[in-house]
């Protein structure tokens, strides 16, 4: 369906004041408050078993990371103001084509402290009889913002 243009302020005359973003006189208003989540990231212990083909598995304590943690994608604004998308702006089954970000932000709930530590795994069936397997222990999780291109 066609594009159709509206006046922004129009579109903002159902919210009430308090439910939109402060921002400064030459932003943009972004989304509703509501919609804004506060990240989680927590850190849960982890049963973890290190197994090697002719060894016997070992258990260690461990950690891992679960959260929900926010990303944003604002578009730039064009240079020309087009009334509905072109052609070349979509692939196959409507998909947008990527275009250039005004910004761009995802993070994931992920390790901020980690070490790696060494197992070792006894063996009787292979010569020598002991195995080293280095694993990451997570010791802090928290949500991080990483930068894609």
């Amino acid at each position: 369906f066609p594009y159709q243009s509206t006046d922004r302020l129009s579109d903002l005359s159902d919210y009430a004041g308090d439910k939109l973003l402060k921002s400064s006189k030459n932003a943009l208003e972004v989304t509703r408050k509501e919609y804004l989540k506060r990240d989680w990231c927590k850190t849960e212990p982890l049963v973890q078993k290190v197994r090697e083909d002719g060894c016997l598995t070992r258990t260690v304590i461990n950690r891992f990371c679960y959260g929900q943690c926010n990303s944003f994608y604002i578009p730039k604004n064009p240079r020309r103001r087009r009334n509905r998308l072109s052609d070349n702006d979509e692939g196959k089954d409507g998909e947008i084509k990527e275009v250039a970000a005004a910004f761009k932000s995802c993070a994931f709930c992920k390790p901020k402290l980690a070490s790696w530590i060494t197992v070792t795994l006894h063996c009787p069936s292979l010569v020598p009889q002991l195995r080293r397997k280095r694993i990451q222990r997570i010791k802090q999780c928290k949500c991080i913002t990483e930068v894609f291109n």
